[in-house]
């Protein structure tokens, strides 16, 4: 058992967390390449895209809160000197349940549509993408299982390169079949949803593939895992869920206003989403990290990982907010040209800006506590900060004075303060028993 320096430690993290952060940017750039698309289309179909990604990121991201235990849990059994590879079907079989669950909502959220009512134009596009994109859970969760299995050994490359690889395939066939060309037909909006789900089997075949020295290992499903799985998945998918919806409902309700503050908030909502794909996979590495050290009853290493991670997060998101405050025009101008837009779009921004840092603390106390088998407490204190604090406030800021959509992210810049100072809490209170038990 080995007592890592700071130096060292910060070192693994940056190493570990590199190849995810461009995995993370890919999958998330798969969203970002459906929205310029529909920017370019029409400011119509960009509100209806963001609409729909509104309705199924809550459902289909956060079910991936499921899979999220896979590298910590395995990581862990390696700290105690298990191999991961007795559990590979395992795997593969409860990718497969998640999957399901997740076709199924998706799919069948397209109920709610008559109580949204965001008009028959809106309600077809929004109703289209939906339905199609459904069938990509499959292809989706395939691949986030088996990432989680490779990065549990802290195996990175093959999933991430993949997750690259994928953003440009998505882009050219976004084009071809939005707008009829290289010779594909013209799906117009439903080329978005079509292309995506295309790439997302792609992901999940590829990266099942790779795996094929797994497949010689023995058939046996580990129902005691399966059921661990659960019990550290379940409260991180209710925290995703509560966290991905307070922001998705901030679109819900800004979709009340004009289309072009719609519009403006899709994109300062695609923003803000890739900013925070660095702090997450700094987060899903540390959660590995902490994982193997918790495992071997190593203290001071969990305490080292946690430190340096904070460290690496807090500067990432510090230089993000800082481009964001300083360069909002040139950062929306990739995104659409309309300067009405762009106006509301620069105003969002500057919101996204002030809460980076919060939005990066919260994040990677969440990853340090799930290598700890803490998850319950962690939903809580999302529950509190955004659904009692921020999207009440925001309610009110946003319908009842002149700030409109602003308000709304404002009650979400306060929210995230509040969620980084409970689980900051959290993990002190750990830590401290911890010690106190040694182990």
């Amino acid at each position: 058992m080995t007592s890592l320096q700071r130096p060292a430690a910060l070192k693994q993290i940056l190493v570990f967390s590199l190849p995810i952060i461009f995995g993370h940017l890919g999958i998330m750039l798969i969203g970002t390449g459906d929205m310029i698309i529909a920017g370019r289309y029409s400011r119509e179909c960009l509100a209806a895209i963001g609409l729909a990604i509104s309705i199924a990121n809550p459902i289909m991201i956060s079910l991936l809160g499921l899979q999220f235990a896979i590298s910590p849990l395995l990581a862990q059994k390696r700290g105690k000197g298990e191999g991961p590879e007795a559990y590979f079907w395992t795997i593969l079989l409860y990718s497969f349940f998640v999957s399901l669950v997740s076709f199924v909502l998706t799919y069948l959220s397209i109920w709610l549509l008559p109580v949204l009512d965001y008009g028959p134009a809106l309600t077809r596009i929004i109703e289209e993408y939906l339905v199609i994109t459904s069938f990509s859970a499959f292809g989706l969760c395939l691949y986030q299982g088996m990432k989680e299995f490779f990065q549990s050994e802290e195996k990175t490359f093959a999933a991430n390169f993949i997750a690259l690889a994928a953003v440009g395939v998505n882009l050219f066939f976004n084009y071809a079949f939005v707008f009829g060309e290289y010779g594909m037909p013209r799906l117009e909006e439903a080329g978005l949803a079509w292309a995506s789900f295309g790439v997302r089997v792609f992901m999940g075949l590829c990266l099942f593939a790779i795996t094929y020295r797994s497949w010689k290992a023995p058939r046996e499903i580990r129902w005691d895992f399966m059921t661990d799985l659960v019990k550290l998945g379940a409260p991180i998918t209710c925290a995703l869920f509560l966290e991905i919806m307070a922001f998705c409902s901030v679109t819900l309700f800004v979709g009340k206003f004009a289309e072009v503050q719609t519009a403006a908030n899709n994109l300062a909502l695609n923003i803000g989403s890739l900013a925070f794909m660095v702090p997450m996979s700094i987060a899903a590495a540390v959660g590995v990290k902490v994982g193997h050290a918790y495992g071997e009853k190593n203290i001071h290493n969990v305490s080292i990982y946690g430190q340096v991670s904070l460290f690496a997060s807090l500067c990432s998101t510090l230089i993000m907010g800082l481009c964001f405050y300083l360069f909002p025009h040139a950062i929306m101008s990739l995104y659409t040209s309309d300067e009405l837009v762009l106006e509301w779009a620069k105003k969002l921004l500057f919101w996204v800006a002030c809460f980076q840092l919060f939005d990066g603390a919260q994040v990677t106390l969440a990853g340090i506590l799930r290598g700890l088998n803490v998850t319950r407490a962690s939903t809580v204190a999302i529950f509190i900060g955004y659904w009692v604090i921020g999207i009440p406030l925001g309610y009110y800021l946003g319908f009842h004075t002149d700030l409109e959509a602003q308000g709304f992210w404002i009650g979400l810049a306060l929210s995230l303060a509040a969620v980084a100072l409970m689980l900051g809490f959290i993990l002190k209170k750990k830590m401290k028993s911890l010690v106190a038990t040694g182990s």
